[in-house]
C-alpha cells in the first residue's frame, strides 16, 4: 500500500511517500519515477533498518544500516553494496573502518577485535592481504606482508 505524492501524468510514485509491502517492510522517503530516490528509510520485515540515500530502489550514496542484533554499517553505498569509506561495528565491540569495494573490505583499513587485537593495513576481498601491522592483545606485533 502506498500513501503519498504521485505524478498525475505518469501515474507513478513521485515525491514524498510511504510504501508498505505484504511482508511488513516499510519505506518512508522520496520517490522518482516509481522508485525510491533521494533520502529515505527502509524498515525490513526482520527489523533491520537502512536510512540514507537511494537511487533507483537501491542504497546509493551515504547511509546507515542497522541490524537488529546491534551490528551496523555507516558509510557509502553503491547499488545496494558497501562501496567507498565506511565504518562497521559489531555488538561484541569489534569494528572496522576503511575502504570497501562492492560490499567487501578492500583497500586500506583498521580492524579492532573484541579482545583488543588490532590490524592496520591493506585488505583484499574481505581479508587481510598486503602490507600491514597486526598487534595482538598481549602486545606481540607483526609488521610486514600478509
Amino acid at each position: 500500500m502506498y500513501e503519498g505524492e504521485w505524478n498525475e501524468v505518469t501515474h507513478k510514485r513521485d515525491g514524498k511517500g510511504s510504501q508498505i509491502w505484504a511482508d511488513g517492510s516499510l519505506y518512508e522517503g522520496y520517490w522518482r519515477n516509481d522508485k525510491a530516490n533521494g533520502r529515505g528509510r527502509l524498515i525490513h520485515a526482520d527489523g533491520d533498518v537502512y536510512e540514507g540515500e537511494w537511487k533507483d530502489d537501491k542504497a546509493h550514496g551515504f547511509g546507515k544500516y542497522m541490524h537488529t542484533d546491534g551490528a551496523q554499517y555507516e558509510g557509502y553505498w553503491k547499488e545496494d553494496k558497501q562501496h567507498g569509506k565506511g565504518k562497521e561495528t559489531w555488538p561484541d565491540g569489534a569494528q572496522y573502518e576503511g575502504d570497501y569495494i562492492e560490499g567487501k573490505k578492500d583497500g586500506f583499513g583498521n580492524f579492532r577485535w573484541a579482545d583488543g587485537s588490532t590490524y592496520s593495513g591493506q585488505f583484499s576481498d574481505n581479508n587481510i592481504h598486503g602490507e600491514g601491522v597486526y598487534i595482538w592483545a598481549d602486545q606481540r606485533k607483526y609488521e610486514g606482508e600478509w
